[in-house]
């Protein structure tokens, strides 16, 4: 088993993604400077759905259910988590993700 980074950085899919996505590159910098590793975890809606229905992709396609994971390392009082702003989804939302899968 892999050692855990030093900080988990969220990954979120939604209008957060372009302000996540140039946060990132920049905290990995300083961090690395320091001698800090930083992971990642996907709480996208589709990394939640796809971490949901593992009997239904190949070993390729699954994926952990992230969030989950970062529920229980939370609670442990050496977790350093950048948590993103994500979203609570719409049906419609998650119509367009299932459907966006499926493509």
């Amino acid at each position: 088993m892999s050692e855990q980074p030093d900080i988990i950085y969220t990954k979120v899919d939604e209008a957060p993604q372009l302000a996540s996505g140039s946060l990132l590159p920049i905290i990995q910098c300083f961090a690395q400077a320091a001698g800090i590793d930083v992971g990642t975890k996907d709480i996208s809606l589709a990394g939640r759905i796809i971490a949901q229905f593992p009997e239904q992709l190949s070993p390729e396609q699954q994926q952990a259910d992230d969030l989950a994971l970062l529920g229980e390392l939370v609670l442990k009082p050496e977790a350093n988590v950048i948590k993103l702003p994500n979203i609570s989804a719409s049906l419609p939302q998650i119509k367009g993700a299932v459907a966006e899968l499926q493509s």
